[in-house]
């Protein structure tokens, strides 16, 4: 199995397909499973790379527990050097979504371009701080199982989603709670808004037209963002990501000459 290193942990990873490189990142705990449907219907236009966060998953949590969005945004330029890859494209869905905007403003010249999932640059409003809270608390008593299962059933829906279903609920279950909770804090605590300017690369902000409670997000990222695009799927809440990864893996493809034109691949 495939693993690179940062700072103490060994973290797994997977890459399939060949074109402009692009990384995904999933929230934590939910593992390289959450992308499973991106893998298979985007690797003949990219080389998809997708990993298990620190401490959840095939990979291992290292020395310590007390992890941040810093800390994760070390480990996605540790990939990105492991795979010798100058440029990456990175794709975060929900709070993976902060660890893609970290890296886009840590690392400017190493991001090609930055698609953000039904993401946030801070979280200002009550709905998103008490969702928060609640996963910090289940880490905090390591209830992780009752995550694994909240999770695993609201991202997969169908008799057909069943293996799907089971990566993302092996992943959770498997996590490191306390790395999960620090993570999730950090993130609460976390903000970019003012600094969104300074992402000047190409940014795909796309949500749900469902999801009312991160419309304020969405609003904010076209207000900063100085080279933005802003794109609603219809008919679906927060799993924007997973429930319509047709839809989504589409949206992906029509980016892709206008993240990485066509003279740079």
């Amino acid at each position: 199995m495939p693993y690179f290193h940062s700072d103490g942990a060994a973290l797994y990873y997977e890459t399939t397909g060949e074109g402009p490189p692009i990384i995904f990142i999933c929230p934590p705990g939910m593992g390289a499973g959450t992308f499973y449907d991106h893998q298979k219907k985007l690797k003949n236009h990219f080389q998809v790379i997708t990993f298990d966060n620190r401490g959840s998953g095939k990979s291992t949590e290292g020395s310590r527990e007390d992890y941040t969005i810093s800390d994760w945004t070390e480990d996605i330029r540790a990939l990105a050097d492991h795979l010798k890859l100058d440029k990456v494209i990175v794709c975060g869905y929900s709070m993976g979504g902060v660890a893609a905007q970290d890296f886009a403003l840590s690392y400017p010249e190493r991001t090609a371009g930055v698609i953000l999932l039904t993401s946030f640059s801070e979280v200002s409003t009550p709905v998103l701080s008490l969702g928060i809270r609640i996963v910090e608390f289940l880490g905090t008593f390591h209830i992780i199982k009752l995550l694994a299962v909240v999770l695993s059933l609201s991202h997969t829906i169908g008799i057909g989603a069943k293996k799907h279903r089971k990566k993302i609920f092996k992943s959770i279950d498997s996590s490191n709670p306390q790395i999960v909770k620090n993570l999730f804090r950090s993130g609460r605590y976390y903000n970019a808004t003012d600094r969104l300017p300074e992402i000047t690369c190409p940014v795909a902000v796309v949500h749900g037209t469902l999801d009312v409670f991160f419309f304020k997000y969405q609003r904010l990222f076209e207000k900063k963002l100085p080279n933005v695009r802003s794109i609603r799927v219809e008919g679906i809440d927060h799993q924007v990501a997973v429930r319509t990864s047709d839809e989504v893996n589409g949206i992906i493809k029509s980016l892709k000459n206008w993240m990485v034109p066509s003279s740079q691949e």
